[in-house]
């Protein structure tokens, strides 16, 4: 194997890694968004949660017998 035939092999493998670590990222910043996306949701619920437990607890209505 020559000198320029190395040379080639290296820039096609950088080439190929370049691609693989952009599509990476690419998956990070997914992934990232959809983790914080769920945190919001999260939040959300977790409010919920804490105003229910403030309401007052409603005694039963009597029922009517027909």
């Amino acid at each position: 194997m020559g000198i320029s035939e190395k040379v080639m092999e290296a820039l096609r493998a950088g080439i190929l890694l370049n691609e693989r670590v952009t599509t990476l990222i690419d998956k990070v910043n997914r992934m990232d968004q959809d983790i914080r996306h769920m945190n919001e949701r999260l939040i959300r619920l977790e409010t919920l949660v804490e105003i229910a437990k403030m309401q007052p607890a409603q005694p039963e209505r009597p029922k009517i017998e027909s």
